[in-house]
């Protein structure tokens, strides 16, 4: 049986840490993650985005560092891969993010190295971005958040 893969938008470890709307999804694919019933992976930008945020909107020096370092034990355990795009995903990525049209706007270069990753690994992005989402969504391998189901969510 093949473990499906899912390359996490920084979006969606937001939802869980700040308890919004789609906590409770968030929750469950780092459940199912644990379980090993999926393989998750961020690219290394995640790490600076949720970094940036954190720094912006929780005051207590010491709330920011814990959060970091759960991403860190869930490195370290194996459950979340933090990759470092190559190359070839990088230039999917300019790929991706060269997609959009002049009216409609075009993809972030940020949103679309997550994308790629997923392409790239067979996998699917989740993300909590409607606006990435109907810019590419033709693309395949992406799915909102909302659209989750689990480890046989294919």
């Amino acid at each position: 049986m093949k473990i499906e893969r899912y390359i996490l938008d920084a979006n969606v470890f937001l939802e869980y840490i700040f308890n919004r709307d789609h906590s409770k999804l968030a929750k469950k694919i780092l459940n199912d993650a644990i379980r090993e019933n999926i393989q998750v992976l961020a690219p290394s930008l995640m790490l600076d985005e949720i970094t940036e945020v954190l720094c912006g909107n929780l005051g207590n020096i010491g709330s920011i560092k814990q959060h970091l370092s759960y991403f860190e034990q869930l490195a370290g355990e194996g459950v979340l891969f933090i990759v470092v795009p190559n190359t070839a995903t990088r230039m999917k990525a300019i790929e991706i993010a060269r997609t959009g049209h002049i009216k409609s706007g075009y993809p972030e270069i940020s949103d679309a190295l997550y994308h790629a990753l997923a392409i790239m690994n067979d996998g699917v992005f989740i993300t909590n971005d409607n606006r990435y989402f109907s810019k590419v969504r033709n693309l395949g391998h992406i799915k909102k958040l909302s659209q989750y189901h689990g480890s046989a969510d294919r």
